[in-house]
């Protein structure tokens, strides 16, 4: 969307053992992402076209397709991204494989359901993936929004029996509604994978930080059998065993 570098096709499939990717999600997303690619060259090239060749019928018609898939592939991509987030989580997978992007964002707790009468609360997925890394408020006030207006947009005009009513115009007109409409939605999905990449960002940075703090205590003498260790997600590492010689160890001190 901003014309740099290049789209990757994913390697020659690998078991996990031999290098291959681990998380089950990755191959969908990269798929995700060239048919998105797709998409969104198809939608400047339909709104580019000369109108004064095109039957207004057949225009209306491409706006509302092209339209439709630009909305129904900005919710998969964000549904596909996110769970490859929580595959790196102790989350179960059942809870979250099955759910698409609304479910995601809110959902009956799993718990207060089983309990007899009970009516659940709610709870957001995606929000638990933000909080241990302090991006509550970020994720809260803007980038659950987006998402949610998103999935809403999707539900309503392009899924299920829902979609744009068709409305004869002029070509131009129609070409023109068109670009405004994939600018619009285009700005908010750039800006959902913005948030969606610093969650990324902080989750790498946190690991590596626990891995530098556990490889100088594996080279200071600490036996694999003592390697159990408790990690919290954006919490400090640190760690002390009674009889150990080396340092207590805390990514400050790494």
């Amino acid at each position: 969307m901003q014309q740099r570098g290049n789209l990757a096709l994913m390697p020659e499939p690998l078991a996990p053992w031999e290098g291959g990717y681990t998380n089950p999600f990755t191959a969908s997303g990269v798929t995700l992402q060239l048919i998105m690619s797709k998409v969104i060259n198809a939608a400047v090239e339909c709104s580019a076209a000369d109108s004064l060749e095109q039957d207004p019928v057949e225009a209306e018609i491409d706006r509302i397709r092209v339209y439709n898939e630009l909305l129904i592939y900005a919710a998969r991509v964000c549904e596909s991204s996110i769970k490859q987030l929580l595959h790196c989580t102790q989350i179960p997978a059942h809870r979250y494989e099955r759910q698409a992007l609304g479910g995601l964002l809110q959902s009956p707790c799993p718990d207060c359901r089983k309990e007899l009468g009970a009516r659940p609360h709610q709870v957001s997925l995606v929000g638990t993936l933000a909080h241990p890394f302090r991006l509550c408020r970020e994720f809260e006030e803007c980038a659950m929004d987006h998402m949610d207006l998103v999935n809403r947009l999707r539900n309503s005009e392009a899924a299920h029996a829902g979609v744009q009513t068709l409305v004869v115009r002029t070509a131009e007109a129609s070409k023109s509604r068109l670009m405004g409409e994939s600018d619009q939605l285009l700005a908010g999905f750039v800006h959902m994978l913005s948030h969606v990449s610093d969650l990324e960002q902080r989750m790498l940075s946190d690991l590596a930080e626990k891995a530098r703090a556990i490889n100088l205590l594996k080279r200071n003498g600490l036996q694999a059998k003592d390697c159990n260790f408790n990690l919290v997600p954006g919490q400090q590492f640190s760690f002390r065993k009674q009889g150990f010689s080396g340092p207590r160890m805390t990514v400050e001190d790494e």
